[in-house]
């Protein structure tokens, strides 16, 4: 494995344009003065697979995203392929943003090089798609091209395997040794899209694959009781953010009644620069302000949005007085998992069925899962470990994967599609509204059944080698200290669980470890149902703070509600500043 200045020494040599040399030598001369800077940063630090593969800025050095070190991940992941199938295959889809198309057809082109068979989709697609066409084609793999929600500047690269989910232990290990082992950027061979390989070995995706999934969503009956009259009068606002959901998204509500959908017209066309937000991101308020807009001028019940790669989705809903109520990602996830396992609860059945949720997703849906009988299973941050979960579900006849979802807007209704999915998410959530009619309304009578439970997400930001080395030693600070028994507001720490030593403390039992690899994580349980988690970002240069916590009032009229959620509000502010303070970021 090269060091940081062997890897700014790789790129002053061939294949790289006189251009990219000069930009290293100046990199190399800064690194060598012991300056550190953007300029040194993007030649001497590679970009790391982190929850969703490799993600940065575009330009030039290992450590940004760009022809070669796409060329490198994507040869790889290949050869991978290649050591564990006799005639591998892989599927691959891109985003709309910046390089996503030359980064996907450089891809096909490194697997062609080597004899295996592509299938590219001809247009930007949704990531969830490429999930499901892994499994559809019966691929070996599949890698998709996206950077998600993040700003214009960024461009990542996700690699799935034959169950159509993201890689997860030990292959990712393995393949991450395989992508460190190309030292010699000349091994990375370019194919033309003209030449006879690349014609040979790379077809399109056709238009049976989404139809294909149109009909397992079908078959996945998450239709409700309400009339076909109430779906095609039912007025919904969409943006794409300027993605891949439009067309998709409005094709899937169609065909399933829904014909009052009506996209934002400033954002509904592909467009990598994002022009009309800042951040691409449903999670942002600011996104979806083109959406509030129509939904107003449209009198519509309902918006959603979805992120660049429309595998996140967002949602807006009208209050009595004409207003929205923007849900986070906690809040649209609970109505689906309460509704679905209410559904199959009332059901006399044999079968298991399953919710499997992240650790740092809300406990709300715990409690709605054991309420329900409902197994629950909690997994490590990447809705890669959720899939691996739906694959040794699969195995059992009298288990079935029921919902799984994670607190970043990303959920799964489906068994058939190995990632988030924001178009089956979607239907369900229409299918929801259009059955109670009034979803604010039910999610108040979640919160009176299963418990009130309110939760944040604070994330520092820390650029760079020295942010990096900042956010380690404050996780390796708070792993140090006796935590069991101190207090944090009104609440005790009752359990420290610490993902990356595999040890826990307290209450917390180590069979909360089950299956999990390690991961620099550490969650403190605390007395009345709350907790606070602590992670580096996978994706992005930023520490990470969750919050979790139930109202310690019992709540039994819709009319406390209020008064608890600001009280819970305060409570978590309180909460993040000490947790900070222990780790030495406030």
């Amino acid at each position: 494995m090269l060091n940081p200045e062997d890897h700014i020494l790789s790129w002053t040599k061939s294949p790289f344009s006189s251009e990219i040399k000069s930009e290293a030598n100046l990199a190399l001369t800064e690194f060598q003065k012991g300056i550190t800077s953007p300029l040194t940063d993007a030649y001497a630090i590679p970009l790391e697979f982190g929850t969703g593969g490799i993600r940065g800025k575009i330009g030039n050095g290992v450590g940004r995203m760009n022809l070669y070190t796409v060329g490198r991940a994507a040869l790889g992941f290949v050869r991978h392929l290649l050591k564990h199938h006799k005639k591998p295959s892989i599927v691959i889809a891109y985003d709309s943003r910046r390089m996503s198309k030359e980064f996907a057809t450089i891809s096909a082109g490194v697997a062609a090089k080597l004899g295996v068979k592509v299938r590219i989709f001809p247009t930007v697609t949704p990531t969830p798609l490429l999930s499901y066409a892994v499994r559809y084609y019966k691929a070996s793999g599949g890698i998709v091209i996206t950077a998600s929600h993040n700003p214009p500047e960024y461009n990542g690269f996700k690699a799935y395997l034959s169950d159509g989910g993201q890689l997860v232990p030990p292959d990712d290990g393995l393949i991450i040794k395989n992508i460190e082992s190309i030292e010699n950027w000349n091994e990375i061979e370019f194919v033309e899209v003209k030449s006879k390989e690349y014609k040979k070995f790379v077809t399109l995706v056709g238009k049976d694959c989404f139809k294909a999934y149109l009909s397992d969503l079908k078959k996945a009956k998450l239709q409700s009781k309400a009339k076909p009259a109430d779906r095609k009068k039912l007025k919904v606002v969409y943006s794409p953010l300027h993605g891949t959901g439009g067309e998709f998204m409005k094709a899937t509500l169609n065909a399933f009644g829904y014909k009052s959908v009506f996209l934002v017209p400033e954002q509904k066309k592909p467009d990598g620069e994002f022009p009309t937000v800042k951040y691409p991101n449903p999670e942002e308020k600011e996104a979806l302000a083109l959406c509030e807009k129509y939904a107003k001028l449209k009198k519509a019940p309902i918006f959603i949005a979805t992120d660049p790669d429309a595998d996140r989705l967002g949602v807006g809903i009208r209050r009595g007085d004409g207003e929205y109520e923007y849900l986070n990602g906690n809040q649209i996830g609970s109505i689906m998992a309460a509704y679905l396992s209410e559904k199959v609860s009332s059901k006399k059945s044999k079968i298991n069925y399953h919710l499997i949720k992240t650790i740092v997703t809300t406990d709300l849906q715990t409690s709605i899962a054991k309420k329900n009988k409902i197994k629950i299973a909690n997994v490590l941050t990447g809705f890669k470990y959720i899939a691996e979960e739906m694959k040794a579900l699969d195995s059992k006849k009298s288990d079935k994967f029921l919902f799984g979802g994670e607190e970043s807007y990303g959920y799964l209704p489906v068994p058939f599609v190995r990632d988030k999915d924001s178009l089956s998410s979607a239907l369900l959530f229409l299918e929801i509204l259009a059955e109670k009619k009034d979803l604010l309304h039910y999610l108040n009578e979640i919160y009176i059944k299963y418990g009130l439970f309110r939760e944040s997400l604070y994330s520092l930001t820390l650029e760079g080698s020295a942010g990096q080395t900042k956010i380690k030693s404050a996780i390796e600070s708070l792993r140090k200290q006796e935590l069991v028994g101190k207090s944090i507001g009104e609440r005790a720490v009752i359990s420290v669980i610490d993902y990356g030593t595999l040890t826990a403390k307290g209450k917390a039992k180590p069979s909360v470890f089950k299956g999990m690899p390690k991961s620099n994580v550490i969650q403190l349980e605390l007395s009345g149902d709350a907790k606070l988690t602590i992670r580096p970002s996978g994706t992005e240069p930023k520490v990470k703070i969750y919050s979790s916590f139930r109202s310690l009032t019992d709540i039994k009229k819709e009319s406390e509600i209020p008064d608890a959620w600001d009280e819970l509000g305060k409570e978590i502010q309180f909460a993040e500043k000490e947790f900070l303070k222990l780790a030495g970021l406030a």
